[in-house]
């Protein structure tokens, strides 16, 4: 058997085990994972880098933890740029002799590289995924038989990553789902659900939130003297976190209230304890009194 024969069958051994492998994996992390795994021993290198593609910021970033931290650069800049403008893989012989090759990782990892391939990944879609980088050859150079290898490889992994991040988007919209529903199920419990005789007033309440969760909030309680504390609040934005803020905003002002202060101390009570939680960024506009029936 010819040599060509030779290696095609065992590219094609490489091939039919990585695509196997990838089916068998069903996490992000794992299958970046397995994909640089599957890069290291197929081309029979010291080193296999994923970098993920992010279409909104149009940024490269590594995923799997280097113990260095996140790797994160333009997806315009280097070498891994240049595979994602061409879509094609690039073979450099020798790094340091490419201006295009981007030392500061080297630094930063305390890594030497020598030689390497990058590989675009693509999805069926034609969509860039990722860009994967293998790095010095064992035992001498990248061939081109490699690098056709190389393209077979990122055909199957661009695949892969695609659908892996397609189910990851549609699990996190089911779980946040679910927690809009939970979160939105306490503020609805939150919500009185009689509101307290007051002699000679009729006082109603009614709530509905534009989405699952809002921050809007209203409350009626009843004080020992009487009285009825009122309270209407709209923290800033919609979803679980401004829910839980003016859930927040119920429960520390019924706490605090009695019948001695006047509402505008009360206000400031509360601002200030919640100043101490809340960022900065984020805010509860509220209105609060207290109806004496008796004085009316």
């Amino acid at each position: 058997m010819s040599d060509d024969c030779t290696d095609a069958r065992h590219d094609l051994n490489v091939l039919v085990d990585v695509a196997r492998r990838l089916g068998e994996t069903f996490d992000l992390d794992s299958l970046l994972h397995t994909i640089e795994q599957a890069g290291r021993s197929a081309l029979a290198c010291e080193r296999a880098t994923v970098f993920l593609y992010d279409a909104g910021r149009d940024e490269l970033h590594s995923q799997v933890a280097t113990g260095t931290g996140e790797i994160r650069f333009s997806a315009k800049l280097g070498i891994a740029g240049d595979a994602v403008k061409t879509r094609s893989v690039i073979l450099v012989g020798d790094a340091y002799a490419d201006p295009r090759f981007n030392r500061e990782i080297d630094r930063k990892t305390g890594y030497r590289t020598r030689n390497l391939l990058t590989l675009p990944l693509v999805a069926p879609d034609g969509q860039i995924v990722g860009v994967l980088q293998v790095l010095n050859k064992i035992g001498g150079d990248f061939t081109t038989n490699d690098q056709l290898l190389a393209a077979a490889l990122g055909s199957l992994t661009g695949v892969a990553l695609k659908r892996q991040i397609l189910l990851d988007d549609a699990e996190a919209k089911r779980r946040l789902e679910r927690d809009l529903n939970i979160a939105r199920e306490i503020q609805q419990k939150l919500l009185p659900k009689q509101v307290p005789r007051t002699p000679g007033f009729d006082v109603a309440g009614w709530n509905r939130p534009a989405d699952q969760t809002g921050g809007d909030i209203f409350d009626f309680f009843a004080l020992p003297d009487g009285r009825l504390g009122i309270m209407i609040a709209d923290a800033t934005g919609h979803g679980i976190g401004p829910a839980l803020i003016v859930s927040q905003c119920r429960s520390v002002l019924r706490a605090i209230t009695d019948s001695t202060e006047p509402p505008a101390e009360l206000v400031r009570r509360l601002n200030d304890l919640l100043c101490e939680d809340l960022p900065s960024d984020r805010f509860v506009t509220l209105c609060f009194g207290i109806l004496d029936p008796a004085a009316h």
